[in-house]
């Protein structure tokens, strides 16, 4: 299975993630469209502060990848719900690493049985 360092390192992984998304809408320049911004702000900080929780203590179950994993799923559909589709930057962003967040979780969550 895994070692305590890897699974640590997947929590730093999807921290990353988390911080991306916050900071997107500052470097991409699409913190004026409030849909987008407030998804990629509030999206990422809840994939980082859980991800650094979990980093942070000895925790093996896999809780962190089902919030991961649904905030994944949620970044891939809202700019299709919020109707932030025009702003392109913003949309494949939020899309491309929410995938990537569904995609870490879900590996994680099948290669690794809560608990271990």
């Amino acid at each position: 299975m895994f070692s305590e360092k890897e699974v640590r390192d997947m929590y730093w992984v999807t921290l990353i993630l988390g911080l991306v998304l916050i900071l997107a809408p500052f470097i991409l320049g699409y913190n004026d469209n409030a849909s987008a911004f407030w998804t990629s702000f509030i999206l990422g900080a809840v994939m980082a502060l859980v991800s650094g929780y979990k980093a942070a203590v000895r925790d093996f179950s896999n809780w962190e990848y089902a919030v991961a994993g649904l905030t994944g799923l949620l970044a891939i559909i809202a700019p299709f719900v919020l109707g932030f589709t025009a702003q392109t930057t913003a949309m494949w962003t939020i899309v491309v690493l929410g995938v990537l967040a569904l995609i870490v979780s879900i590996y994680q969550m099948v290669t690794r049985p809560a608990g271990r």
